[in-house]
């Protein structure tokens, strides 16, 4: 097997010959070869095709890590042991410059690709495009004997759980191998009695501590931060009686939390080791609630609006707004963010911005026609390379609340950005906030009772999970690992294992599920409306 290392130019060759009855040639009969091949070049031209498998490239990996795709390729088309190829335009700058080519002969090629060291956290998307050729310094490629590839790369945070679902794609995965005999109950807080509803927000993580917010109506409210060691408390910040507080975001030592209503809407950014405020940050609702801000690379997005339904964009760390883009009514939502985009739901169709300026990329009709309503409950969600799936129209809760599940049940719709349409949309509608790890979307749904492990390419459903005997309901959020997928019923929250695709632990509390970096699988209890208890049960 020969091997061929690539050089990152801006048409790069590589000189892949295979071996057999070709290998053995003399230079006496080489320029014969040669002649034979200029003969069969136009031949090769109308005949010759390339193809790749897998047809497409998804890598996730956690921020200073790298990670390596592997493609098979199969030239067809004549002399395809004298068959070169060549990367046009260069290896993209998400890969690292020099990967590797190896030749199996007859036309058959394996590449591997390593991810470029340093990546920042975000989505890359983009194509790597390949073509076959005869000439010796490959600058003539074979007009059919060419493929496009496209890849998207995922650069997660360390594992820390920054936002809804996790990280900006909203994918709801980490990427950790877990051991469920190990699982252990660490610790629980109790937000002390009181106020109207008395709940708490969906919990973030980041260096060593859990951020709380208190779910409440015209209530007095607090910020939290507990030790994630003990469950102790390392501070707490108190912003007096609010008609909203929301669930909080951190990221780059700052932890993010939007109160809301009217005149009392702002962004507060907090320092995440004292709790000392950074700033403060006037935007618009009524009486609006939204999901947790997502930051990204010195940006951090909130659903708003005085009518619901806009994205606001403030430089992370003095609070300046960026820009703002309004499109539909609905509040509950937050947008997904990668390295160039910021996607939203409009409660019409998604919509695109450009993530530095926030001008208008593509807007996306929702051919369901799902209609305005007045909350969205989700967020778009990031998967491979063009995917974005997300809830097909809006939902319901019935409480002034950012903490209380919706009613609805909502099919699940997969757009693609690059072609302004969308793929499929799911037979069953779905209740439970969906994950989403190596093309693979995870969902709960009760009518039937089921959760389903789906396609992203095609929609179906790959197999599915109906819970125990004693489950009667799937609740609240999916969060899945690389071995595990972690789901709630109104029962118990359950680790299923992906190989067998049985329940391998649980725990007798339902409730809002999120995964730390510090290895602590925290529950917000309750399977639809929090108890204002945190539970906290060590996993590694």
């Amino acid at each position: 097997m020969q091997k061929i290392w690539w050089t990152a130019v801006a048409a790069l060759a590589l000189s892949a010959c295979g071996g057999g009855e070709d290998a053995a040639d003399t230079s006496a009969n080489h320029a014969t070869n040669a002649d034979t091949l200029r003969a069969q070049a136009p031949q090769a031209a109308s005949q010759a095709s390339l193809t790749a498998s897998p047809g497409s490239i998804d890598l996730q990996l956690t921020s200073g890590a790298t990670a390596v795709a592997e493609l098979a390729l199969q030239y067809a088309g004549p002399a395809p042991n004298r068959v070169q190829l060549v990367v046009e335009g260069g290896v993209p700058t998400a890969f690292a410059p020099k990967p590797v080519i190896e030749s199996q002969g007859q036309g058959r090629f394996t590449v591997r690709l390593s991810t470029a060291e340093g990546l920042a956290e975000g989505r890359y998307n983009g194509e790597l495009k390949l073509a076959a050729c005869h000439d010796a310094k490959c600058k003539h490629p074979t007009r059919t004997a060419r493929i496009v590839v496209p890849f998207g790369i995922t650069v997660a945070p360390k594992s820390d759980w920054q936002t809804h679902q996790g990280n900006a794609a909203h994918t709801g995965y980490v990427p950790v191998t877990l051991d469920a005999s190990r699982f252990q109950f660490a610790w629980e807080w109790r937000r002390a009695p009181g106020g109207v509803i008395g709940a708490i927000n969906a919990v973030v993580s980041e260096g060593g501590k859990v951020f709380v917010t208190e779910d409440d109506y015209f209530s007095n409210v607090s910020m939290h931060a507990l030790n994630e060691a003990d469950g102790t408390p390392a501070w707490r910040h108190d912003f007096g009686r609010m008609p909203g507080l929301n669930p909080p975001a951190v990221a780059n030592g700052t932890v993010y939390a939007a109160t809301t209503g009217h005149s009392d809407t702002f962004l507060y950014a907090f320092n995440a080791a004292d709790g000392t405020q950074r700033f403060r940050a006037p935007f618009e609702t009524q009486w609006g609630h939204v999901l947790a801000p997502t930051p990204s690379d010195g940006q951090v997005f909130t659903n708003g609006g005085y009518y619901g339904g806009g994205i606001y964009s403030f430089d992370a760390t003095s609070g300046a707004r960026s820009w703002l883009q309004t499109a539909g009514d609905d509040d509950m939502s937050t947008p997904a963010v990668d390295g160039r985009y910021v996607y939203h739901y409009s409660g019409l169709g998604l919509e695109v911005y450009g993530k530095v300026d926030g001008n208008l990329v593509a807007s996306i009709p929702d051919p369901f026609g799902p209609g305005w309503g007045y909350s969205y409950h989700g967020s778009p969600i990031l998967g491979s390379a063009d995917h974005v799936i997300a809830f097909s129209g809006g939902a319901f809760s019935g409480r002034a609340s950012s903490s209380v599940e919706h009613y609805d049940s909502r099919r699940l719709v997969n757009f693609s950005v690059e072609n302004r349409n969308t793929r499929w949309i799911t037979q069953q509608a779905y209740l439970t906030t969906p994950a989403l790890a190596k093309g693979v979307v995870y969902a709960g749904r009760n009518a039937p009772k089921s959760l389903d492990a789906i396609s992203e390419a095609t929609g179906q459903v790959l197999w599915s999970w109906t819970g125990t005997s004693s489950d009667s309901e799937f609740h609240r959020n999916v969060v899945v690992t690389d071995n595990l997928l972690f789901v709630s019923t109104d029962r118990a929250v359950h680790a299923i294992d992906l190989a067998t695709r049985q329940s391998v632990w649980s725990h007798p509390s339902p409730g809002m599920i999120s995964l730390s970096a510090s290895g602590m699988l925290y529950i917000v209890e309750g399977a639809r409306e929090p108890t204002g208890r945190l539970i906290a049960i060590r996993v590694r």
